[in-house]
């Protein structure tokens, strides 16, 4: 596999602070540790798992069974913290997509016109892939090292409990079974939607987040295929939706590295895709068109068919909380969960990290070095910002669903101003446009 050995970085730059830690090294947690290099002497990356040496699977992230794709926005952003990202996953295998005119997409029982600028190509590949890639670069950066097959168990805290001074570690079963104190002036938790820093709080006093999930029983089932020799040259992504409320089955086509497709099928409110042979491709060739069946009557399969139902949208509202924490911050799955099938959640692990970069650029000009004071509240809410765009079209989206479920624990005040704040987005033309336009393949149409 080809890696550069390259990142946008000053190692002569003085950090402004002392010791990170971040929890998780998935997409969230590696784009997170990039910008805190920019800012910490020190960045710590702590895994549950053993990273394989080559693009793989981890245990801990089923999810990348199924098909992902990276929407200009995000891939945009990457590239700014990665410089050369884009051509090195291409140079390992990743199909570059020009524009719209490769994509072919239907929704609402009509195909259209994906709306891309056509000098616009973004790239598709397996997950596996693009964390592989972040990953190599960031083992070469000088201030980056990693923990793997460690759980964090617990946080450490100043006397008066007000500051986080580090985190407690184990080591896998049987391996490193002693527990182990990290010192840290920053805690970063992207460990996903597992994470227990509801429960971390609770235990040391401090109110958890309230939550909003929305959830319109989305299933997936997924398969690896040979690409055929004779595939259809008019796409290399086809993109089947589900429509809200006609018809609840979709499916996809992505092209990945080593010549291979990866097929997901979607079935919304309950109506899940089955694992078994037979029952895929039945359930393909029941899509409300026939052209992703067709695709893959024919071709190789090189995986069995695997499923994943863990779809909801989920906001744990930490810019809300009435007291925090300082020094330790939540971004990532951790925090915010969508629904996959609008293909957000990648863009959103990037754009928490630039709200990051946002958050600790003001804070460290307007502090003393060393002085963390403050920044956890200041990042929760620009998180908030930088996520309500992505967060409204995936809910908007799911609620047209008739079974929905929505719980939605906030007060009759902050009720009243989310309607307001809705009611004003779907009247400005500008905000709807952009919207859809940088969510990517799922949404901007024509």
């Amino acid at each position: 596999m080809k890696t550069k050995e390259m990142i946008n970085h000053n190692p002569s730059s003085q950090a402004a602070f002392g010791r990170a830690v971040v929890i998780g090294s998935g997409i969230a947690g590696l784009t997170v540790a990039r910008v805190l290099t920019d800012y910490f002497a020190q960045v710590t990356i702590i895994e549950r798992d053993r990273r394989p040496d080559t693009p793989e699977i981890r245990r801990g992230a089923p999810q990348a069974r199924h098909a992902h794709t990276l929407p200009v926005r995000g891939q945009t952003l990457l590239e700014k913290q990665f410089p050369g990202l884009t051509a090195e996953l291409v140079a390992n295998g990743a199909v570059a997509i020009k524009g719209g005119s490769e994509i072919a997409f239907f929704v609402a029982g009509e195909w259209h016109q994906v709306r891309q600028h056509g000098a616009i190509v973004s790239i598709t590949c397996s997950r596996p892939l693009l964390e592989h890639v972040l990953y190599q670069r960031l083992l070469v950066h000088p201030k980056i090292r990693v923990i793997q097959e460690h759980g964090v168990t617990g946080l450490n805290v100043d006397r008066k409990g007000r500051k986080v001074t580090g985190v407690r570690l184990r080591g896998r079963a049987g391996l490193f079974p002693s527990l182990t104190n990290l010192p840290a002036d920053l805690v970063v938790d992207a460990s996903g939607r597992d994470s227990q820093t509801p429960h971390w709080l609770a235990d040391l006093g401090y109110s958890p987040p309230q939550e909003t999930t929305v959830n319109a029983f989305a299933g997936y089932a997924s398969r690896l295929y040979r690409r055929p020799a004779d595939a259809d040259p008019s796409w290399k992504t086809l993109y089947i939706r589900p429509t809200p409320t006609s018809s609840t089955r979709g499916g996809v086509i992505i092209p990945i590295e080593g010549d291979r497709w990866h097929v997901t099928l979607i079935g919304m409110g309950a109506d899940y895709p089955p694992t078994s042979e037979d029952g895929f491709l039945a359930f393909a060739r029941s899509l409300p068109t026939l052209q992703l069946y067709k695709a893959i009557a024919a071709a190789e399969p090189l995986t069995e068919p695997c499923g994943y139902r863990q779809t909801q949208n989920r906001m744990r509202h930490y810019e809300r909380l009435p007291r925090y924490l300082e020094g330790l911050l939540v971004c990532g799955d951790a925090a915010y969960t969508l629904n996959p099938v609008y293909t957000q959640g990648m863009t959103a692990a990037v754009t928490a990290s630039l709200a990051l970069d946002h958050t600790l650029n003001g804070h460290s000009s307007q502090h003393r070095p060393g002085d963390l004071t403050g920044l956890t509240a200041a990042f929760q809410k620009q998180l908030s910002r930088a996520m309500a765009d992505l967060w409204q079209t995936a809910t908007d989206q799911d609620r047209r669903w008739p079974m929905v479920e929505v719980n939605e624990q906030v007060d009759l005040a902050h009720r009243q101003r989310q309607q307001l704040v809705a009611h004003i987005a779907q009247a400005s033309p500008q905000r709807r446009e952009r919207t859809i336009s940088n969510t990517g393949l799922a949404i901007g149409y024509s």
